[in-house]
């Protein structure tokens, strides 16, 4: 039976590096992240799996960090786990690593209230 669960990413269209410093990330650099999300999320359940399953992905854009942060917080009081890509990239982020995408395992169900009015990510 084919599972019902999808990988959901949200990727922020801003990420705040310092108090002062908001860096708005262009469409390439949103859709890098997205995959790097996914592969962290894939690894981890790939140590129980024998074969590669392929999984539905929905790319959801939220404004910013701080909404990306708001609908986490929502899933894990769900008792869902998201998972979070920092990205390393000194020339654009100096120092810091921001985290710039998140991932979940689940089902339309259990985030149709939570990731609902999220829009899909466009380029």
């Amino acid at each position: 039976m084919k599972s019902l669960k999808r990988i959901y990413v949200v990727i922020p269209a801003v990420v705040e590096v310092t108090d002062k410093q908001m860096v708005t990330q262009p469409v390439g650099r949103q859709i890098a992240q997205a995959c790097h999300v996914v592969t962290k999320l894939r690894h981890k359940t790939l140590r129980s799996e024998k074969d590669f399953i392929p999984v539905t992905t929905i790319i959801l854009h939220a404004r910013d960090q701080n909404e990306m942060f708001h609908v986490s917080q929502l899933l894990q009081k769900r008792k869902m786990s998201p998972i979070f890509f920092s990205d390393e990239n000194a020339a654009v982020y100096g120092a810091v690593r921001p985290i710039t995408a998140m991932a979940v395992y689940a089902s339309k169900k259990q985030v149709e209230d939570i990731l609902g009015y999220l829009p899909l990510w466009e380029a």
